[in-house]
């Protein structure tokens, strides 16, 4: 199952997460990937250990979100997918 959350606005990030898969892969797209990015996949990765996921692939498409707002996105978009809804 797929959740999507965020949008493509400055200041914000779109997430998709993807649980139809083995293991954790974190991707981001930023222009600032080269200096935050490592910052951007913890953020993703600490909400995924939170809610104790073992198994997703997680797209970040960053428009200079901090990472408070990649979180709350990654959350919401991990719940729409284990809910089954992709809106």
């Amino acid at each position: 199952m797929i959740g999507i959350c965020g949008n493509e606005k400055n200041s914000d990030a779109l997430v998709t997460v993807d649980l139809n898969c083995n293991g954790i892969e974190v991707e981001v797209e930023s222009k600032l990937k080269k200096m935050f990015g490592k910052l951007m996949e913890k953020a993703v990765r600490e909400v995924l250990e939170e809610e104790k996921v073992e198994n997703a692939k997680v797209k970040v498409q960053d428009f200079g979100a901090l990472d408070f707002v990649i979180k709350g996105r990654t959350r919401t978009a991990l719940h729409r997918a284990q809910q089954g809804d992709d809106k």
